[in-house]
């Protein structure tokens, strides 16, 4: 078995060991880790929600999943984008697409998004 086909198989069965986990239990269960910026410093990290956010999605309850984390939820659409790009990396008929999508500019609007969802839930306090 090639050594890519073994990690693709090792990243499905965590990726749906996950997906189990978070549908079957709540986050708000004592055992789930809990967010240590929040318990260090008081303020909401731009993650915060995101665990909450994923089971109410699971659940198919997105206006709820929204109230828990409205970056994590805006997010998913470029995480899959990652995710796809990654996988058709290795066709050059798609190498213009991954360039964008894996590209620098299109990650540094990420982090600087990231960053600035910090600063505006902790000062709107959502």
């Amino acid at each position: 078995m090639k050594k890519s086909l073994i990690w693709v198989l090792a990243a499905i069965a965590i990726i749906t060991g996950v997906i189990v986990v978070y549908h079957h239990f709540s986050p708000e269960a004592q055992w789930f880790p809990r967010c240590p910026v929040k318990l260090l410093t008081g303020l909401s990290c731009p993650s915060c929600g995101a665990q909450r956010a994923f089971h109410a999605l699971l659940h198919g309850q997105v206006v709820e999943a929204l109230s828990f984390n409205y970056f994590f939820i805006l997010s998913i659409p470029y995480l899959l984008l990652a995710c796809v790009a990654m996988v058709l990396k290795k066709n050059n008929k798609w190498s213009v697409v991954t360039s964008v999508i894996e590209g620098k500019t299109l990650a540094w609007i990420y982090v600087a998004c990231f960053l600035l969802w910090f600063v505006v839930r902790n000062i709107l306090n959502i």
